[in-house]
């Protein structure tokens, strides 16, 4: 008898539970800029790289690791870049009331547009 594990209901789990993470730090830190995103991104990839460890079928190797969970290393590592970068570069949320304001036009002319 193989030994299997149920990685489907795992993952299902695991998105569930990002799900609850990124709706939660946004509205507690007021995520702008795409940091939302990134946060998904990165907690995403955590759960991708355990899953992947865990399965047993064949799959190309690199330096002792699936190439699944060296994409998963990379892409976290480039999810928090950006919200490190971002969060320095622009703390808070975007002001959409001034980008309409700063381009000149007002929200009533572009809607008719």
């Amino acid at each position: 008898m193989a030994t299997f594990h149920p990685t489907f209901l795992y993952e299902s789990l695991w998105d569930v539970g990002v799900a609850v993470l990124v709706i939660w730090a946004g509205a507690r830190f007021a995520l702008g800029h795409g940091r939302t995103f990134a946060l998904y991104v990165a907690a995403y990839t955590v759960g991708r790289f355990w899953i992947e460890y865990l399965r047993i079928d064949e799959a190309q190797h690199f330096l002792g690791l699936r190439l699944n969970n060296w994409t998963s290393i990379v892409v976290f590592a480039g999810a928090v870049t950006y919200l490190v970068i971002s969060a320095r570069r622009h703390p808070g949320v975007e002001d959409i009331s001034a980008s309409d304001a700063q381009a000149g036009t007002p929200k009533e002319e572009k809607a008719s547009a």
